[in-house]
């Protein structure tokens, strides 16, 4: 297929570039976002990490709260279609564990939402939560697990020899402002990250490498225990690390989500201090994590009358709980919004139920589903998709549709002045096929007639009737197979907001990499289908260079799809296909 990549050969060299400081093994990590959260096989130790005062005073008492969620559209034009997976079970859900909270700030707690998308801190598949927003522990004694205020992140098991550190990386867009020392939290960075409508959140992250000669001699410059482990101590890299594993960021410096920040360590008497006897030697003189960890902190401005430019500890999990509850992977319903992204915004592979069970997190933003395919492999339907900023107007969006339910909705849709945008086909248990639609708003003026199910003899008296005839265009085509025959779902509009189409289906590959040559100069393929083993596709006039492309395994559309968004190219259309095997997709400005 033909493609425009100006930049490929810098790309490729920058790439290379960054990869050198980030650990080899997450350079091709596996997707950590929609794994089960692991659990150390060994509990970590027990005592107060973080900074310098790590058990703040409390605002108030901890408080037990009656926590419900329900399930509600972000607003009255979307929706999602009732029969699919999860939902019902969705609406049934109780909270994962009731939170136990600082009674003062649960006013702040229950106002936190996700503004812009939030990633995991680290890309290493092995790393696993160690402890929660509260510890697993009440060494205080008053009934209730001592305030943590953070969640701490390691390695799940060590071998022998092995180093336990891991990359972090920034969780999203934004701007450094702090990298510096603390005795309490080591080497940490805090940045600040601000969304798309103003909304501030601050991440910090304690205990960082920055070299193995700085850490040890910053730790000499402390005292107690500390000091004298770091003077009498081991001197090993598995400890303190090497004097290449240094942060990468400076104060000031603009960052992008997934970006390299440093590497985790344990450093400060927050970090190493609590498996450390008070004579500085190691509790466990054979262990191999040595306490080597990241404690991560998200921030958020008050809310509450009275604390105008204070900043408020907050759960990204919006569990507010312990480690040791289930409260952490994405089946659970957590008693706070959660902050973390369920899946990326352009997405693949993602369980339908997650889509639906999440359909708020992106909408909530304001952003909007430009494409959405679904697929079903054994007995799991999987979605492929993209929610974007920037797409204007209301919009509705159903999935897994029999036809008679995509008709009703077609219908009552279209009296509300709707007309579909994008259509996928995918197949139930049964054959029968199940249809998915993104609607939007029609221009003034236009008209739409929707067609499904329609066997190749009555889709051509249909393409005579409208396109002969009346003069209207496809704005929308696929085809799909059942029993043995084919069948069409076509979109046709009276007044297109360009001039002129090309339809074509049924094609080889061959003669469609043929047909897609030829169109390239002047025309935009607007919409692909593969069926089979035929490829089809609706092309436009061309306004912008683009890139298509279909047969892609997981793997190899992820390579594209970093590909296009490197040349400033969005994701225009997706199919998943082949029971979610294989992937066709435009991208386009």
């Amino acid at each position: 297929m033909k493609c425009v990549f100006l930049a490929m050969a810098t790309l490729l060299v920058c790439l290379h570039a960054d990869a050198q400081q980030i650990p080899q093994e997450e350079e091709n990590a596996s997707e950590i976002l929609y794994q089960k959260v692991k659990r150390p096989a060994v509990a970590p130790p027990e005592g107060p990490d973080g900074d310098e005062n790590p058990a703040r005073m409390k605002v108030g008492p901890l408080k037990s709260f009656t926590a419900t969620r329900s399930i509600k559209p972000i607003t009255q034009l979307i929706f999602i279609e009732a029969d699919a997976p999860g939902i019902a079970k969705m609406e049934r859900a109780g909270v994962c564990a009731q939170p136990v909270v600082e009674a003062a700030l649960e006013p702040v707690y229950s106002s936190v939402k996700a503004h812009m998308p939030l990633y995991l801190p680290f890309k290493n598949s092995t790393t696993g939560l160690w402890q929660g927003f509260y510890y697993s522990w009440d060494n205080d004694g008053d009934g209730k697990k001592d305030a943590h205020r953070a969640i701490d992140y390691g390695k799940t098991s060590v071998a022998e020899n092995e180093d336990p550190t891991f990359g972090v990386y920034a969780i999203a867009p934004g701007k450094v402002i702090d990298v510096k020392w603390s005795n309490g939290g080591g080497n940490y960075i805090t940045i600040e990250h601000t969304a798309p409508d103003g909304y501030k959140y601050r991440s910090t992250h304690l205990h960082l490498r920055n070299g193995h000669d700085n850490d040890r001699a910053k730790a000499k410059g402390t005292s107690g225990k500390y000091k004298t482990f770091a003077t009498n101590g081991t001197n090993s890299n598995l400890c303190w690390g090497t004097n290449t594993q240094k942060i990468a960021v400076k104060e000031g410096d603009n960052v992008s989500a997934g970006q390299f920040l440093a590497y985790a360590g344990n450093t400060g008497s927050g970090g190493i201090g609590v498996i450390l006897k008070d004579d500085g030697t190691l509790k466990d003189a054979n262990t191999r994590s040595y306490n080597v960890h990241l404690h991560f902190e998200v921030r958020v401005l008050d809310t509450r009358a009275g604390h105008s430019g204070e900043w408020v500890l907050v759960d990204p999990y919006g569990s507010y709980n312990h480690g040791g509850v289930d409260c952490y992977d994405l089946d659970a319903t957590t008693p706070y919004a959660r902050l973390f992204a369920p899946f990326y915004p352009s997405f693949h592979n993602v369980p339908l139920d997650l889509v639906n069970k999440y359909w708020g997190y992106y909408t909530g933003m304001g952003m909007a589903l430009q494409t959405v395919s679904v697929d079903k492999s054994g007995s799991t339907l999987y979605a492929a998709g993209s929610f974007q900023w920037g797409i204007p107007g209301s919009w509705y969006a159903r999935f897994y549709m029999t036809g008679t339910t995509y008709q009703t909705y077609f219908n009552t849709y279209d009296a509300q002045g709707y007309r579909p945008r994008q259509i996928s086909v995918t197949k139930d248990g049964s054959g029968n096929p199940r249809f998915s639609a993104i609607w939007e708003k029609k221009p003034a003026g236009q008209s739409a007639a929707s067609v499904h199910n329609q066997d190749d003899a009555l889709f051509g008296a249909t393409w005579k009737n409208y396109v002969e005839t009346k003069k209207w265009h496809v704005q929308e085509h696929v085809d799909y197979t059942v029993g043995g025959k084919r069948y069409h779902a076509a979109v046709f509009v009276n007044k297109p907001n360009d001039n002129g189409f090309y339809l074509y289906y049924g094609m080889s590959g061959t003669d469609f990499d043929k047909k897609f040559d030829e169109l390239y100069k002047n025309w935009e393929l607007k919409s692909i289908n593969v069926n089979g083993n035929t490829v089809g596709g609706v092309w436009r006039p061309k306004k912008n260079n683009y890139a298509a492309y279909y047969g892609m395994t997981s793997a190899s559309y992820q390579t594209k799809f970093n590909q296009a968004s490197s040349e400033g190219l969005r994701l225009i259309k997706v199919q998943n296909y082949d029971d979610n095997g294989r992937f066709s997709a435009i991208w386009g400005k």
